[in-house]
């Protein structure tokens, strides 16, 4: 049995799978996020350890720690917190959410230095990004950049206390705005922008590492691998291993990414490519509204149910809008409430619904929102679609699979195949196909495309995906016409 550990932003999650792929187990702590000031996002590091340590012990008593091969590890990606030289916490953790270093991102992404530095590490110069952050300690925190030991996230944070030693997997490494991920190594250009040497940082390592016996608590026969980031591993976990396939997954946010075999560079810097493992890497983009919107219809435009009514407000909105044509019969909405990243990296975006008209109701609004959401992804997703490229099948996951409807609007919008796997843990699992990998029980990743089940297919509508692509040209232009005012 492998446990794959997700180390998530609002929650560490672990589960328990077989050499078939079968899910046995499944554990979840949460924790919470707060903001001690205007933009700042934070969390306390040793809180998280202690979830992750409580969840692992839970799983573990659950499926019995002999029946345990190994453990793999998963994270969010763009955390940063200071330790001292004892390992302490100097800072909370700082998560991609926040938006202290804006100022500093902006100006240095259209700068010749930020053009290279994104041409070698592929991070897209932004705010959520380690190297921004780091940046402002520069600027507003000196003494903290020249004092603290070393500048680690979250995963680093737990295998020191697991095992003493920094360590970072490429994955999370190529991440950070800090890495040269032609090289594996941390870039030298980053590292003189900001004014450290190396010996601040973990020492990267392979995805595949193993570390074996962390203390008494577990027995010194289970092996932990160290794992790689979030976003890869959905990948893995979902499926879509093979060259040029995609996965989109929608949760709070959402993300778009595609599997390739070497480092691609987007001219524009619209995207980014992160590390898997030895020649897999992912390209896509990372969007900033995705289920909040869902969540903020519900809490702002709640529906009206009648009285003694079984459904939930969430599963009211998605058949309101249900009863509205496509395209929200003309009704257009910009999905940025919380700014947005990828493709266009504007953190003062806002949202707008556009086109409306009197015939417009309550569940013309809930289409329209939620049809924001999709274009969004669609957006980053056209900047990596080729040419006369062989139409693959887009590998859906998220909480956003609960709803045929909004799944097979994807299919729509894009004008693919959505396929949803029958477990929505994609980047747990995707930790625990990587354990097989590590330890030599699967070969390479076709085979472990083998253990996962597709449960659901979702044709495109035809005469859907025209109307969404009519709407989707007035998206795009809405935004740039509307940029200078944001």
């Amino acid at each position: 049995m492998h446990i794959g550990i997700d180390i998530g932003t609002s929650s560490v999650k672990a589960v328990a799978v077989d050499y078939q792929g079968i899910t046995h187990a499944i554990e979840q702590i949460a924790y919470p996020i707060f903001s001690t000031q205007p933009h700042f996002q934070e969390q306390n590091p040793d809180e998280i350890f202690e979830a992750t340590r409580l969840v692992l012990q839970n799983i573990i008593r659950t499926i019995g720690g002999n029946k345990v091969k190994s453990i793999c590890f998963s994270a969010a990606m763009h955390s940063l917190m200071a330790v001292d030289a004892d390992g302490k916490p100097l800072t909370n953790l700082i998560t991609w959410a926040d938006h202290r270093a804006k100022q500093i991102a902006d100006n240095l992404r259209n700068s010749e230095v930020g053009k290279a530095i994104y041409a070698r590490t592929c991070t897209a110069i932004h705010a959520m990004s380690p190297l921004c952050k780091l940046l402002w300690f520069k600027e507003n925190q000196p003494d903290l950049l020249k004092h603290a030991h070393k500048f680690i996230g979250i995963k680093e944070y737990v295998f020191f206390k697991l095992f003493g030693v920094y360590v970072v997997d490429y994955s999370l490494a190529s991440a950070t705005g800090l890495f040269d991920v032609f090289e594996l190594k941390w870039c030298q250009k980053s590292l003189q922008l900001i004014g450290i040497e190396e010996d601040k940082l973990s020492k990267p390592v392979s995805t595949e590492t193993i570390f074996v016996g962390a203390s008494e608590e577990y027995a010194h026969k289970i092996k932990f691998i160290i794992g790689a980031s979030d976003g890869c591993l959905a990948n893995l976990g979902a499926g879509a291993t093979d060259e040029g396939e995609i996965a989109a997954t929608i949760g709070t946010s959402g993300a778009i990414r595609k599997t390739v075999s070497q480092p691609e560079v987007d001219e524009l810097m619209r995207t980014f490519c992160y590390i898997t493992s030895e020649n897999q890497y992912i390209i896509g983009g990372a969007i900033n509204n995705g289920g909040i919107i869902s969540q903020w219809l519900k809490e702002t435009f709640p529906p009206i149910l009648p009285a003694g009514a079984q459904t939930g407000e969430y599963e009211a909105i998605f058949s309101l809008a249900a009863t509205v044509p496509t395209g929200a019969e003309g009704l257009i909405f910009l999905p940025y409430l919380l700014g947005e990243r990828a493709p266009i990296w504007d953190s003062d975006a806002k949202g707008v619904f556009f086109g409306i008209q009197k015939k417009h109701t309550q569940a013309h609004f809930y289409r329209a929102a939620l049809e924001g959401v999709i274009f969004a992804l669609y957006s980053v997703g056209k900047v990596f679609e080729q040419e006369n490229q062989v139409q693959k099948s887009i590998y859906a996951t998220g909480g956003f699979t609960k709803s045929d409807f909004w799944v097979q609007m994807m299919a729509d919008v894009f004008d693919q195949k959505v396929v949803v796997p029958n477990s929505s843990e994609s980047t747990a699992i995707g930790a625990c196909l990587l354990a097989m990998k590590a330890l030599g029980e699967i070969k390479d990743w076709k085979e472990a495309k083998k253990l996962i089940v597709i449960e659901k297919e979702f044709a495109p509508n035809k005469g859907n995906s025209a109307v969404y692509k009519k709407n989707f040209e007035i998206f795009e232009k809405l935004y740039q016409v509307l940029k200078p005012m944001f």
